[in-house]
């Protein structure tokens, strides 16, 4: 089930969001930095729910079997060319890593992009590490493309990493 997130959905997120981190990225970040994220649970988890709390963000979470095992955040576009076009933006989408494959985050995908285009939002951008290559494929089967050009860096455990830009430009 996909639904809105709540506030006491918050220690969930936060949890969903480290176990994520701490999967998907094994292979582009250390180890001791990944392991390190569960000591921020916490501070995540206040995060959550003081912005579901004042309706800060666009966070649907899915669920299965009453637990929460993913989320999405959509909202307006953060990038400086993105209000000029009003564009969209997926800000994040995780999934615990025993539940990828099956479905829910095509769910959450689907659900996330029509809050979007509710919202009247005709291009969607999103950031991805240039190294995640199940995210890529994920977001290559769904119809985005890399943005030529958009390449960007952020260092995180002390290594440096390359994002790149998708986008889509009609919202269906």
């Amino acid at each position: 089930m996909i639904r809105d997130a709540i506030p006491t959905d918050a220690s969930a997120i936060a949890h969903v969001h480290v176990s994520s981190w701490q999967q998907a990225y094994r292979q582009l970040m250390p180890a001791a930095f990944l392991a390190s994220l569960t000591n921020t649970l916490a501070q995540r988890e206040a995060f959550w729910a003081r912005s579901i709390s004042a309706g800060d963000t666009n966070v649907l979470v899915a669920e299965v079997a009453g637990q929460v095992v993913g989320w999405i955040d959509v909202g307006a576009g953060r990038d400086e060319d993105a209000a000029a076009d009003n564009a969209g933006e997926v800000m994040a989408l995780y999934v615990l890593a025993e539940h990828w494959g099956t479905g829910v985050g095509m769910a959450l995908w689907k659900a996330g992009l029509q809050r979007l285009a509710d919202h009247g939002h005709r291009r969607l951008t999103l950031w991805v590490l240039a190294d995640n290559e199940r995210a890529i494929r994920f977001y290559r089967r769904a119809g985005w493309a890399e943005e030529p050009g958009s390449q960007r860096t952020l260092t995180r455990g002390g290594v440096t990493l390359a994002e790149v830009r998708y986008g889509w430009a009609a919202v269906q």
